[in-house]
């Protein structure tokens, strides 16, 4: 269908995005975006047209080459192998969406519209996860967080806190409208209030630290009016929330943070122990789990009395630190914080547009989360990551040309 179309491009990624639910699981060992991405990939060589932009040519290129080297200098080189086949398929998705949001700027606009649907079907999914029970998923192993302390719903995903990272940064994209509209539509407000509640739905305290961050960067960049009736907001709501928080599960979890921090941590410190074993380029992509089962096997959860061991050390920013080094780790942040820094330039020098401003507090909300757990093992959550920062940077290159080139 989407190869014999007239727009091949934009309906590969209009197709992964409203088909967003189900383009990955768990339970596979291969995912229907993955499928879908290489056979465009492939089809897109029929073409003249390079798939990948001069401007971000050598920092992917470096990306690939680095985890690739660093695969090979793995103890498990064939795991690490097909780890990078099924991170390719994010390259190929994050250069097409660049690419055909620089070619038509409404199509930006498209994708925004296209996101806001999946947020809409997220929210129809949760409310018969509610009354159905948890059994209503998408998802046949359950994940040990959704009732290990108390009932936490995890939504589309199999993870309540990748749930409660995707809802911290829609909330900001639910935000976003064309700069000569006057005002936000109610279906705007519905979805952002949507989001909020349901994050507290989820149980995730670093996701809702994440969207008050997020907050508090736009009410940074508002008026003066904006702050004081934003703060006065936020006193508010604290004050309401803090009032009947024995009843919302994000603060009557089992635990307490201290509790949390120390099981963090224990947990962290093995992982800078891998890390300074293995500084430059760590352990290989996905092999993780292969490697503490090896040199620390206390590192396991128990499910259905079999042991599985972490895929991840608690943290998104020591994941990628223990398989991929310095070296990949900071070609991967690279290209999202120059996304994020060329855009406050932008909107610092250029125009007032807070567009730009919502799509960094997205981006923000999703890096304070991803301390507490690596969400980007679910591609859903790296299709959402490459998504806004893709837009981000096709949506500041309208403005200030000189400030990114992709030819």
């Amino acid at each position: 269908m989407i190869l014999k179309s007239k727009q091949p491009p934009k309906d590969y990624l209009l197709f992964i995005l409203y088909f967003y639910p189900i383009i990955y699981s768990a339970d596979a060992n291969y995912s229907v975006f993955q499928m879908i991405s290489y056979s465009y990939f492939f089809y897109s060589l029929r073409n003249d047209k390079p798939l990948f932009s001069n401007g971000n040519l050598l920092l992917t290129l470096y990306v690939v080459i680095i985890i690739f080297l660093s695969a090979l200098n793995s103890e498990f080189v064939s795991n690490a192998i097909l780890g990078l086949l099924k991170f390719l398929p994010i390259i190929i998705y994050i250069q097409v969406l660049i690419t055909e949001c620089l070619k038509e700027e409404e199509f930006f606009y498209r994708i925004i519209s296209a996101l806001k649907f999946t947020l809409v079907l997220s929210f129809a999914f949760l409310f018969l996860q509610i009354i159905l029970g948890l059994n209503f998923s998408l998802f046949v192993h359950d994940n040990p967080n959704i009732t290990f302390e108390s009932i936490r719903y995890p939504g589309i995903f199999q993870d309540p806190q990748k749930h409660a990272q995707y809802l911290s940064a829609m909330c900001f994209v639910a935000l976003i409208k064309k700069p000569g509209d006057a005002n936000y539509s109610k279906y705007d407000y519905y979805l952002f209030g949507g989001g909020v509640i349901s994050l507290f739905l989820t149980g995730g305290r670093a996701a809702l630290l994440g969207l008050v961050l997020g907050i508090f960067f736009i009410v940074l960049f508002s008026e003066t009016k904006v702050k004081f009736l934003g703060a006065l907001g936020i006193v508010v709501v604290a004050g309401i929330v803090l009032s009947l928080s024995q009843y919302l599960i994000v603060f009557s979890r089992g635990e307490s943070l201290e509790d949390s921090y120390l099981v963090r941590n224990a947990i962290w410190q093995e992982a800078y122990k891998i890390f300074w074993k293995h500084p430059l380029l760590g352990i290989g992509i996905d092999n993780y789990a292969k490697y503490v089962e090896i040199y620390s096997p206390d590192q396991f959860w128990l499910v259905d009395g079999e042991k599985v061991f972490y895929d991840h050390p608690e943290s998104g920013y020591l994941k990628f630190l223990t398989e991929l080094g310095l070296f990949g780790t900071l070609g991967i942040f690279t290209f999202i914080f120059a996304a994020i820094i060329k855009g406050l330039k932008v909107f610092l020098i250029k125009v007032k547009d807070f567009n730009i401003i919502f799509l960094i507090s997205a981006l923000l909300s999703w890096f304070l989360g991803f301390y507490s757990v690596y969400s980007l093992g679910d591609a859903r959550i790296m299709i959402l990551i490459a998504t806004i920062t893709g837009v981000l940077i096709a949506y500041i290159h309208r403005y200030d040309k000189g400030v990114i080139v992709i030819s």
